[in-house]
């Protein structure tokens, strides 16, 4: 069956996507976290291709210290959204493409401040980690300036002259 069989209109199949990635919000907003990531990765066995439950489910593992999880989420998100895969009308292109960089720039800066970083093998992990969330945060910053916290972000991990190598 192609989408075209489906009530007769392309996508029909997609119908019931935003109810459900309603029903998700609520469910975190709710505290129910694990309701919500159920219902938004049955949103994705569905249509994979959207970056906004991506982008949730990113947020919800980075508050649960997921944070391989919510990298992965949050890189999907932005290549979807590099590919023209927005679905929302509600906010415009350039500002959720804003709010991924930010989320993957959160991710990031995260990633940095793990035991398994500062106190690892790899002291050139710290500074990669670091120089991807700034530019990360300055990725959202341009794709919306009116985001000051991302611009303050990027300034903050700017590395000090002494840093410099």
């Amino acid at each position: 069956m192609n989408d075209d069989d489906l009530d007769g209109e392309p996508e029909a199949h997609l119908a019931d996507l935003g109810p459900r990635f309603m029903a998700a919000l609520e469910a975190r907003s709710g505290g129910r976290v694990d309701v919500a990531i159920e219902s938004l990765l049955s949103i994705l066995r569905v249509e994979p291709r959207l970056a906004e439950p991506r982008m949730e489910l990113g947020r919800i593992y980075l508050d649960m210290g997921r944070l391989d999880e919510a990298e992965a989420e949050a890189r999907e998100a932005i290549r979807v959204l590099e590919a023209g895969g927005i679905w929302t009308e509600e906010l415009p292109e350039h500002i959720v493409a804003a709010l991924a960089w930010a989320l993957l720039g959160e991710v990031l800066k995260e990633l940095a401040a793990t035991d398994d970083v500062v106190f690892g093998d790899d002291p050139a992990r710290f500074a990669e980690l670091l120089a991807q969330s700034r530019a990360a945060f300055a990725r959202a910053h341009t794709l919306d300036p009116s985001d000051s916290v991302s611009g303050l972000t990027a300034a903050e991990l700017e590395p000090e002259p002494d840093d410099v190598h």
